[in-house]
This record gives structure tokens, sequence and C-alpha cells, in this order.
């Protein structure tokens, strides 16, 4: 029965976790930053500067 206590306990921690990721990389794309990191690369910058371009 203990056992059964333990595994739930954490099969429910490791889906909180992930959870918990899925999140954060949420409110992130919320903010125009990219899901990987917090910093604004010279990738996402180029590709705003693309979409600049385009529409006007």
């Amino acid at each position: 029965m203990l056992s059964l206590i333990t595994n739930t306990v954490i099969i429910l921690l490791i889906i909180g976790c992930a959870f918990w990721q899925l999140l954060k990389v949420f409110k992130r794309a919320k903010k125009g930053k990219c899901a990987a990191c917090d910093y604004d690369c010279a990738v996402k910058q180029q590709v705003l500067k693309q979409e600049k371009h385009g529409s006007q």
C-alpha cells in the first residue's frame, strides 16, 4: 500500500513539473520572447525586421 501511495505522489510531481514548464513556455511566448530562452536573440530581431519591411 505504501508503494502505491509513493508511486502516485511521484507521478503527480512529475506531471506537475511538466505542467509548470509548459506554463512558463506559454508565458514567454505571450511576451513575444523565444520559447527556448528569455533573451532577444539576433535571429528574432532579424525576423521582426523582415516582418516590418513586409507589412509596409
